[in-house]
């Protein structure tokens, strides 16, 4: 075998191993990934959390999606999931029905039940994205959340367990009420947008962890590529362009697909925290 005959041989093997990794990273994307469900484990132990309390559950999920793509497949093992983690609190971050699905009284009521069947002995709590506040949507997921014990955060507070403040931003933030956070309680923010937790006012405020979802972790992000594309409320900070925050944020992929039923290095996700005493 010739010189020549051996380099070009080489080239064959790379381009071949090459479209192999292509095809097989396309068909996962398709085909297997957007049924996936994975639940991301956090020990989270504070100083602020009240020793008294012991150890409290919570559970984040948000961009449902549920129409186009996310169907009662997805939602049964979604419920079903959150059902065995048997969490204290639950935090739903925004975009209940895909932008490209009209709700239904049909589709309206399957959420309510399988809502329903959400259970959290210290709360139910969400915030409205983008899509929950169009005028073809907004009522029906008013009415969901409402029939299913959600209660929603809406540049609004709650106090739980006298040592845990959860504050609800909308995709039109009033920051003015963090001033409401204490240096002493371990406060979470959540915002459907991540944008949001960029404001500069949040430099210097009491946060302790902020939660924010709405980019799917750009649901598909190409190696060396990054994101197939960008949305508004998530074009600053996302999976693909991170930003130094002065508190712990997690920015969820989210459980549906939207625009496309496909997920590249963006598995469909929910968050599981437990918290605790730091001694």
């Amino acid at each position: 075998m010739t010189t020549l005959q051996k380099r070009l041989l080489v080239v064959i093997s790379i381009l071949t191993a090459f479209m192999v990794f292509v095809a097989s990273s396309l068909f996962m994307a398709f085909m297997i990934n957007p049924d996936q469900l994975y639940v991301r484990y956090q020990s989270v132990e504070d100083t602020k959390i009240s020793q008294d309390i012991g150890v409290v559950s919570m559970v984040y999920f948000t961009d449902v999606q549920y129409g186009k793509f996310q169907d009662d497949a997805r939602m049964e093992k979604l419920i079903h999931t959150i059902q065995d983690l048997d969490p204290g609190i639950v935090i739903f971050g925004g975009d209940l029905y895909d932008d490209a699905y009209t709700p239904s009284e049909e589709s309206n009521q399957k959420l309510i039940q399988y809502f329903n069947q959400i259970e959290a002995p210290l709360g139910k709590f969400c915030v409205l994205g983008e899509k929950d506040q169009d005028e073809t949507k907004a009522q029906s997921v008013q009415s969901i959340l409402n029939n299913s014990g959600f209660e929603i955060l809406s540049n609004t507070s709650v106090r739980l367990l006298n040592c845990i403040r959860l504050t609800g931003l909308t995709t039109s933030p009033d920051y003015s009420i963090l001033s409401a956070n204490a240096a002493q309680e371990y406060n979470i923010v959540v915002s459907h947008y991540p944008d949001v937790l960029l404001d500069q006012s949040l430099q210097s405020t009491a946060i302790s962890l902020a939660l924010a979802g709405h980019a799917h972790g750009t649901q598909l992000t190409y190696p060396c590529l990054g994101a197939y594309r960008s949305v508004e409320g998530a074009t600053s900070l996302n999976r693909a362009q991170s930003v130094n925050l002065p508190f712990e944020t997690i920015l969820s992929a989210g459980v549906g697909c939207t625009k496309v039923d496909a997920r590249l290095n963006a598995d469909p996700e929910i968050h599981y925290f437990l918290f605790s005493h730091k001694n």
